[in-house]
């Protein structure tokens, strides 16, 4: 039961993040093919670099939220939800304020030096409006998600990324498509977005000034501030090797690798976005409400079915993305695809630690997080300033990989101490094989032009995948047959 009520929350995050991803997925060609390379790697450069604004500024609140709201919920804890509404929203107006200022300061004051792309400063003046549109409306959408109200979160995100593309769309129909009108269409999308998250959580929000309170406000920064550090440092482990192929290399591979890296992404938006807005909130509910046997049973059976679907999913992606990426951005970005199986596969091990730390996150040693984050970094710049000049953007690829996979064996093995579940390695190795088999059987196959491809590899990459995970688990094999003898079963549920 544990495992299935998370599987809602999970279906409404999922499914918000299959139809955001469509919405990429459409925007994409139309940037890559308006666009010069070289611009659409500036424009990768600053929403990437604004992404990273945005979850330092944030010093790891929206993880306190979740946190907090369930021990406040359950009666465990001293404080009231009045004073926890007063307390964060107001840090997260002081975090907004503070962020956008200094992304202005960075924009107008050091850039300029840095980069020689024309009206550089204007782009960051237009991106400030979008930082502190993000880190006020990250209070109304984590209160959302500490509620478990999946389906209006959901329903923001998708309405933010529509009307981005409605507005694209509407920019190139009048001839005005560049690299500001693209920032300018993302900052409309996110003020309506962010009103949209605010009026809903309305009905619940209260905030009088003498209810903020100092001592909650210090316990949510310990708490959160190594969790943004850690997230900040995962940014970076994304962000590092897209400067240094800049400095080392140039523009148009900063432009193909961003593309291929870009379009890989969508896995976080459908893949680990749904999980990590699903799943924390989820167990910490379980943990502060049902005790550690129910939270553990939830974590064992939930990582598994991470990996039996995680690895199938991750493989058939990787066989058909690098025609996709050729049919939408044209032929040009070709030379990046290289990369696309070993980001993808970094996306899996990323959001394997949404289960695997779950222990460090429940017990607030989140220390752990941020000392593991640091070392997996300057792993990750040290080994790309030797990856790229020797092995080009392929290199850095394969350092991303390395870097996850350190992280990942590091926290793992804290986090295990403080809450232990159990692991069947079996099933899922079985599975990866089956999958590198059916990966290695269609990759070169050749079915004419890259459309006819994708979809020919999509069909049958999908029937020989989906076939392996129905032999070798049980646990799926069983959800089939169930739903072969009853099409209904578990609705009533």
């Amino acid at each position: 039961m544990a495992v299935s009520g998370a599987l809602k929350h999970i279906r409404n995050y999922a499914s918000a993040g299959v139809l955001a991803a469509l919405a990429g997925i459409i925007t994409f060609p139309l940037l890559t093919r308006s666009l010069s390379v070289a611009e659409y790697g500036i424009l990768g450069l600053i929403t990437s670099s604004l992404t990273l604004f945005v979850a330092v500024g944030k010093l790891g609140m929206q993880h306190a939220v979740i946190r907090y709201y369930a021990q406040i919920k359950n009666a465990n804890i001293s404080f009231n939800l009045l004073q926890m509404n007063s307390t964060v929203s107001m840090m997260f107006f002081c975090f907004a304020f503070f962020t956008a200022s200094l992304w202005l300061i960075i924009g107008y004051v050091f850039m300029p030096r840095l980069s020689d792309f024309n009206n550089i400063s204007e782009l960051f003046l237009i991106a400030s409006g979008i930082v502190f549109l993000r880190l006020m409306g990250s209070g109304f959408m984590n209160f959302l998600r500490a509620q478990q109200r999946s389906a209006i979160v959901g329903f923001t995100q998708i309405l933010t990324r529509y009307l981005y593309l409605a507005i694209v769309l509407g920019l190139m129909f009048i001839g005005q498509i560049n690299v500001a009108f693209v920032l300018f269409a993302m900052l409309v999308a996110e003020i309506i977005g962010v009103s949209f998250a605010a009026k809903n959580y309305w009905p619940d929000f209260q905030f009088k000034l003498a209810e903020v309170v100092v001592p909650l406000g210090k316990t949510m920064l310990v708490y959160g501030m190594p969790l943004m550090l850690l997230e900040s440092l995962g940014l970076v482990m994304r962000l590092s090797d897209r400067y240094i192929i800049q400095a080392i290399l140039d523009e148009n591979a900063l432009g193909q690798y961003s593309a291929s890296y870009n379009l890989t992404a969508y896995l976080d938006v459908i893949l680990l976005g749904a999980m990590v807005q699903a799943i924390k909130p989820h167990y910490m509910q379980l943990w502060e409400g049902e005790g550690k046997d129910t939270t553990k049973v939830f974590l064992e059976g939930g990582f598994h079915m991470y990996l039996v679907l995680g690895i199938p999913f991750i493989t058939l992606f990787s066989l058909v993305a690098p025609h996709l990426l050729n049919f939408l951005a044209s032929p040009k970005y070709s030379p990046g695809t290289i990369v696309i199986p070993f980001v993808a596969f970094s996306f899996l091990l990323d959001g394997s630690m949404h289960f695997l730390a779950a222990g460090l996150y429940i017990k607030k040693n989140t220390k752990v997080l941020m000392f593991w984050g640091l070392i997996a970094t300057v792993l990750n710049l040290s080994l790309n300033m030797l990856a790229i000049p020797a092995h080009g953007i392929l290199g850095a690829a394969v350092v991303t990989i390395i870097s996850y996979f350190v992280f990942m064996i590091g926290v793992s093995f804290r986090a295990f101490k403080f809450l232990p579940f159990n692991i069947n390695t079996t099933v899922p190795l079985i599975i990866s094989l089956w999958s590198l088999m059916v990966y290695a059987l269609l990759f070169k196959w050749n079915f004419g032009s890259d459309f006819t491809s994708l979809m020919a590899k999509s069909v049958l990459g999908g029937v020989f995948l989906i076939i392996g995970v129905v032999i070798f688990d049980a646990r799926s094999r069983d959800w089939v047959l169930l739903r072969l003898r009853s099409p209904n079963a578990g609705e009533a549920k």
